[in-house]
């Protein structure tokens, strides 16, 4: 409710800082609950995080396994070129870009408090609504895209979203709007 009061720049720090509590929370949670059960079974995750990326060697066996494994190493470039191959990957991109787009013309338009009939008018004209099950799977698939390129084994993960998300773009009524008012051919008998 209170985020929805202030300018611009007031509303963005509002909206970090929210976002940076609830990490803090989290993070805290799970140390207490850690410590509370003496657990320690996700350490040598983190502990092979923390040698993947340059922030320290590690002794830890389970960790060195891993770093050893080809399967934790990045995702090889010839990924894409055979995602490429089945057309899957053009039409991901294109959906990906058309999300993003619409992603942030959403998010600066509730960030910024415009109330004007006209200019929301316009927006709706020039993007598709972001509805909460594609902004969900949207997050999902720039996750889960994140984590196969730092992990080759998460590709699998990422493939099957990618196929679902490239699918959704490609069946989706509001894409085609978006596309067919772009190229000023827009009927509903079209969609």
């Amino acid at each position: 409710k209170h985020l929805k009061k202030g300018s611009l720049l007031n509303r963005l720090g509002k909206l970090i800082f929210h976002v940076l509590l609830v990490l803090c929370f989290t993070l805290l949670i799970n140390k207490f609950i850690k410590k509370i059960l003496n657990l320690e079974s996700d350490e040598h995750i983190f502990k092979f995080l923390k040698a993947k990326f340059g922030f320290g060697a590690t002794r830890d066996f389970d960790a060195n396994l891993y770093l050893c494994e080809e399967a934790f190493g990045l995702l090889p470039l010839n990924t894409f070129s055979r995602l490429s191959a089945t057309l899957l990957f053009y039409v991901y991109i294109f959906v990906l870009f058309l999300m993003t787009v619409a992603a942030i013309v959403v998010a600066f338009r509730n960030l910024s408090g415009s109330n004007q009939v006209q200019f929301m008018e316009k927006m709706e004209e020039c993007t598709i609504t972001l509805k909460p099950d594609a902004a969900y799977n949207f997050l999902h698939t720039v996750l889960f895209g994140c984590l196969a390129l730092s992990t080759m084994r998460m590709k699998y993960l990422w493939t099957s979203h990618m196929c679902v998300f490239a699918s959704f773009g490609l069946c989706s009524t509001e894409v085609w709007k978006l596309i067919l008012k772009c190229i000023h051919l827009y009927t509903s008998q079209r969609v």
